[in-house]
């Protein structure tokens, strides 16, 4: 069995031509993602532990893999 010698393009890449153009694309992404993504996004905090021992402790507790 041979392989054809040409390969079939569907379309076009459409290539940013701006760093505004990339952002704008990425921001987009980034929300296709976030419907997509089972656990929601958490509003931002700190979290401090006296210890790594504590952190781990804490980080094995959290279900949403989105905060560590």
């Amino acid at each position: 069995m041979e392989l054809p010698g040409k390969i079939k393009v569907v379309g076009r890449l459409r290539v940013p031509k701006t760093p505004e153009e990339c952002f704008w694309r990425g921001q987009r992404l980034q929300r296709q993602s976030d419907e997509l993504n089972p656990y929601p996004r958490p509003r931002g905090f700190v979290f401090k532990a006296k210890t790594y021992h504590d952190y781990e402790r804490w980080r094995r507790t959290q279900d949403n893999p989105r905060l560590w």
